[in-house]
């Protein structure tokens, strides 16, 4: 079993430090104003849509600015929160990995359900979101079967510290 919290736990890492690095530089381009970002990242972001044929970048609806300014409040926050909560082992990094990926594959069901429903899909566009979809289970998985001890609920005190009820 140790072999397979590690490897999900370097998923989980990968995937944290993705939307870590990514959410601000490349995904905020489509809700905030082009002159914040430097010429390179506009180039690369331009030239991502082009290369994979991704509309949803090129031209963001509605629902993806939404779902943009979701990950910017709170799954940003949540992935840089994970990536330390996993590489310092600590205990809430469980529930942070479970939150965000929850709210990831939440986002990707919705933007896989528009690809794939609008005809538009090529495996060149869905070997770029699917990942996602599997990180986000992965790091759901991670949080549910997580093997580090627990308080019991509502509680951060360990047993001891508890007082005892006659």
């Amino acid at each position: 079993m140790g072999v397979v919290s590690a490897a999900a736990d370097a998923a989980v890492v990968l995937f944290s430090l993705t939307v870590a690095v990514a959410a601000p530089l490349i995904d905020a381009q489509s809700v905030l104003p082009r002159h914040l970002f430097p010429a390179p990242l506009v180039s690369l972001k331009r030239w991502y849509a082009r290369e994979f044929g991704d509309y949803l970048v090129a031209r963001p609806p509605g629902f993806l600015r939404g779902l943009v300014w979701l990950e910017l409040a709170f799954l940003w926050p949540l992935a840089v929160a994970t990536l330390y909560g996993v590489l310092a082992r600590r205990r809430w990094a469980a529930t942070t990995s479970l939150i965000a990926g929850v709210s990831t594959l939440t986002s990707m069901s919705a933007i896989l359900g528009e690809i794939v429903g609008s005809k538009k899909a090529t495996p060149k566009l869905l070997q770029m979101y699917v990942p996602f979809a599997v990180f986000a289970v992965i790091a759901i998985l991670r949080g549910l079967c997580s093997s580090a001890p627990r308080g019991t609920a509502g509680s951060s005190l360990g047993p001891s510290a508890r007082k005892k009820r006659a």
